[in-house]
Formats: C-alpha cells, sequence, structure tokens
C-alpha cells in the first residue's frame, strides 16, 4: 500500500520536528502531565491525553479479538505511525499490522505508515475533533488503508477504508457507520462490539 501523494517534507526538518516533539512528550510526562505530541504539514501539535478505563478496555477487547482471528496480525497499543518522506507523525490507540512488517522493521522506529493495516482511534471526551478531522484527513494521506473511529460518547463505531483522491485530495472513499452491539468489519477481521462500555453520561 503506497501513500497517496503530498508534497514530500525536507528529512531534516521532519527528522529536527520529530526529535522536538518527543522531548515535549518527555518532559510533560516528567511533570505528570499526559501529552501526544505529533507533526503534520511541519507543524508540532500538542494534545492533551485523559484515558478512561472504558478506554482502556475497549482497546484491550480489539486487541483480544484481532489476535484470536489471526496469528499474524501484530497488535501494538499507544504506537506512533510515521511517514518521514511525507512529514507525518502520529501516535494511534492501536495498530495492527503483519507479523512479517513487524519484524522487519526496526523496534526503536514508530510504525511506517504504508506498513500498517488498521488504526483505531478511541475517542476521549476532551478532543473528539483530534479523531474526527484531524487524523480522519492524515491517515489516508499517510497511506494507512483502514481507520476506524471507536466513539463511547454516543456508542457508535465508524469504519474508514479504501484511500483515494477525492476533489483532487487523498481521502477515504468507503465509510460505514454502526453502533455499539454490531458486528463490525474492520480491514480483514470482524469484531463482536457488545462488550464494549460507553462513557458514563455526566451527571
Amino acid at each position: 500500500m503506497s501513500a497517496q501523494p503530498v508534497e514530500p517534507t525536507p528529512q531534516a526538518t521532519y527528522y529536527q520536528l520529530r526529535d522536538l516533539a518527543d522531548d515535549f512528550a518527555a518532559a510533560a510526562d516528567r511533570r505528570g502531565e499526559r501529552v501526544r505530541a505529533e507533526i503534520t504539514d511541519n507543524r508540532i501539535d500538542i494534545v492533551m491525553m485523559s484515558p478512561t478505563k472504558r478506554h482502556g478496555r475497549i482497546v484491550s477487547l480489539l486487541t483480544r479479538q484481532i489476535e484470536n482471528q489471526d496469528e499474524r496480525a501484530a497488535t501494538m497499543a499507544e504506537t506512533k505511525i510515521e511517514h518521514p518522506e511525507l512529514g507525518f507523525y502520529r501516535t494511534a490507540d492501536l495498530v495492527v499490522m503483519s507479523q512479517a512488517a513487524y519484524e522487519a522493521s526496526d523496534d526503536d522506529a514508530p510504525a511506517f505508515a504504508p506498513d500498517v493495516d488498521l488504526a483505531v482511534e478511541v475517542v476521549s471526551k476532551s478532543n473528539p475533533e483530534n479523531d474526527y478531522i484531524k487524523k480522519l484527513r492524515d491517515y489516508p494521506r499517510m497511506g494507512v488503508p483502514c481507520y476506524t473511529i471507536v466513539d463511547p460518547r454516543d456508542g457508535t463505531i465508524s469504519v474508514h477504508s479504501s484511500p483515494g483522491t477525492i476533489g483532487g485530495l487523498p481521502q477515504y472513499r468507503d465509510h460505514k457507520r454502526y453502533v455499539f452491539g454490531d458486528k463490525v468489519r474492520m480491514g480483514q477481521w470482524l469484531i463482536d462490539t457488545a462488550e464494549f462500555p460507553r462513557h458514563q453520561p455526566h451527571a
């Protein structure tokens, strides 16, 4: 799977930005703050993290089902995805790639986006626009073939696939929407979402 055409970013600029992003995230961690520092279009975006137990539970349920269905799948939670040539550096709640691609990659490097088979984001209450707008824009540009958004706020699941060019811009051409309890096709895996927990409404 090759990434969609986007203006290349100079390599030195990208790696300098990546080092700065990692330094910022490490500094925040030392202060007891959880952040994601990500790169799009030569710009570092800082996103505050506030994961909940329900968030972690959904990632765990997804991981178990995918691994039970496919022993050739490598699943990784909270994993960085990059495309240096295009200047993208993102972190997904769950990344799935083949064991062959995983074993061929550098263990210390982020996952190379065109090697990723599925990226999943579980929507947080604090910054849903990062999943619904920014990553929905960036993942097809990076060459990720299937992107799933799981939203515990309203119990919905959006599966985006078949990246292509629409109106001159890289976008997913196929979009299917489900609700918790459905059996959902995410790439080559069929996921039973009956046990996915929803966020509790505010009192």
